[in-house]
């Protein structure tokens, strides 16, 4: 009886894991947003981001949405890539990630992504 137990749970195993191996490239796909109308623009759907984006350093120094999200029709991502931060703070992303703590995480891991705030300087010894 425990050999039939054995093969059996081997086999809802082996299911499992086929399962979870087809499904994980269905998870890895790239968002599709849907078309803008003609007319209208990221605010007119999102329009609690989009004031929190306003009011944020990138927002004030008008950095547009397809800066960091790309163009609809053609690159949009939902999370951009840390690449996308770079091309504009090369150091803090080189600071990033020479930092062991910080590995594969990026800007948004500890930032709200449209509100992202500067780090307040901290004197030496954390006080």
């Amino acid at each position: 009886m425990n050999s039939f137990r054995a093969r059996l749970f081997s086999f809802v195993l082996l299911v499992l894991l086929a399962s979870a191996a087809a499904v994980q490239p269905a998870i890895a796909q790239k968002i599709v947003h849907q078309k803008i109308p003609p007319g209208k623009n990221c605010s007119d759907c999102h329009r609690g981001l989009y004031a929190e984006w306003n009011a944020g350093p990138h927002g004030v120094n008008q950095v547009d949405c397809t800066v960091c999200h790309g163009n609809v029709k053609e690159s949009f991502t939902a999370k951009p890539p840390l690449s996308v931060c770079e091309g504009c703070h090369p150091e803090l992303v080189a600071q990033l990630k020479s930092d062991p703590f910080m590995k594969h995480k990026t800007c948004v891991t500890c930032h709200p992504p449209h509100a992202l705030k500067p780090h307040q300087k901290v004197a030496p010894g954390g006080k």
